[in-house]
């Protein structure tokens, strides 16, 4: 009789922690390069065993968000941890907000992707060309914090993505990341999720984290006065109106916000309900979408615009010049997203201008009719020829 010993399977596949001892460091154009070859940028596919692909990425995204996290720390960002006096060892998910929030009169949310970690806004880009400051929300920070408004804004930085705590690695992951967290072996099939142990309290989800900071954080880091300016990417598009769109939560939001951007918006407005909440969208919100027009072309009134495809999304609708990913769309047009937040934040009675869409030109098309008209020997002359050999 034989039997298996646990000691006889595959070791899980282990790498270290920093980006020098994998292998890759960072060059002059905020790269991230391969030692060895510094031509390359990251190679996921080191083996032919996913699993072994999937841990390597795992350890590399950590090393990458450490250095995010440093990078926005020395721009007066500090982590917070929700629930708001969780410890270090209980569970919680980490923000990033301001140092001097509470005396700050305009403060700045950004509620990233729910598939990102914290600060991150495209790993293509952060750990590709283009480079980490470009591809984080470093260099957003950095952009608003340059804009000469009437007061230099707070931030805040909130955290839809990481909400699966780890409670082997202390820190909350993200859906993708919680598939690579370190096994017993290469072969176990993964952790079955734990309710109670798994998630955060009061952040089950990125609807629920939502509520939280818009809550428990501006109820006690924000002033009651300070005026408010939203940033929301992809999904969280949909997650902030439907929050703002609810008519308990609406009324201690209608006086304090500035403005609102929609980036990657594809939500219509049809769910909404609350028309002080749906005149706010149109006169004070303005969305950026995918598209591959030039960027600040407009794109749709409020009533969307058929001819592009673009339903009735309640906002004014622009394009970023970004033609295919939702994650890039404020990494192409940031100039311009900073721009509206710096005019709807000296115009106290700001209002969105008349949108005037230009119809796309449509391509040449010859018109069956017109062919027929063309005289016989006008028309190219088509014949076939037989292959030797051929019938």
């Amino acid at each position: 009789m034989f039997r298996r010993h646990w000691s006889g399977l595959p070791q899980e596949a282990h790498f270290p922690t920093s980006l020098e001892e994998l292998g890759y460091f960072i060059n002059d154009e905020d790269e991230i390069r391969n030692i060895e070859k510094p031509d390359l940028y990251f190679k996921f596919f080191l083996d032919h065993n996913s699993r072994v692909n999937q841990r390597q990425r795992f350890v590399f995204d950590q090393a990458l968000e450490d250095i995010v996290h440093q990078r926005l720390e020395k721009l007066g960002l500090s982590k917070v941890r929700l629930p708001l006096g969780a410890q270090a060892d209980e569970r919680h998910v980490p923000i990033m907000t301001s140092s001097d929030l509470e005396s700050k009169s305009h403060v700045i949310v950004i509620f990233g992707e729910p598939s990102q970690e914290l600060g991150l806004l495209a790993k293509r880009v952060a750990n590709g060309r283009g480079g980490i400051d470009k591809g984080s929300l470093v260099s957003v920070v950095r952009a608003l914090q340059k804009r000469q408004m009437d007061h230099a804004p707070g931030f805040v930085i909130a955290n839809p993505g990481q909400l699966y705590w780890w409670p082997e690695g202390r820190r909350a992951l993200t859906v993708v990341a919680k598939n690579a967290v370190p096994l017993p072996s290469l072969v176990h099939r993964g952790c079955r999720f734990v309710a109670g142990l798994h998630d955060v309290p009061g952040n089950e989800d990125p609807a629920r984290h939502v509520r939280y900071v818009c809550r428990q954080v501006f109820d006690r880091m924000v002033k009651p006065d300070a005026r408010i300016t939203f940033v929301a990417i992809g999904q969280s598009c949909e997650l902030l109106t439907r929050y703002l769109d609810h008519v308990e939560n609406w009324p201690a939001w209608e006086g304090r916000l500035n403005s609102m951007l929609l980036l990657g918006h594809v939500y219509p407005d049809d769910d909404l309900v609350n028309p002080a909440f749906k005149d706010f969208l149109a006169k004070r919100t303005r969305a950026y979408l995918v598209s591959d027009l030039p960027l600040d072309m407009p794109l749709a009134p409020p009533t969307g615009n058929a001819d592009e495809g673009i339903p009735n999304l309640g906002c004014p609708c622009f394009s970023s010049s970004e033609p295919f990913y939702t994650e890039l769309v404020l990494i192409r047009a940031l100039q311009s997203v900073a721009n509206y937040i710096q005019v709807a934040a000296e115009a106290p009675d700001f209002e969105n201008p008349p949108i005037v869409v230009t119809k796309r030109p449509q391509p040449d098309e010859v018109a069956e009719l017109e062919w027929d008209k063309v005289p016989l020997e006008a028309k190219p002359c088509i014949s076939v020829v037989t292959p030797a050999g051929g019938e």
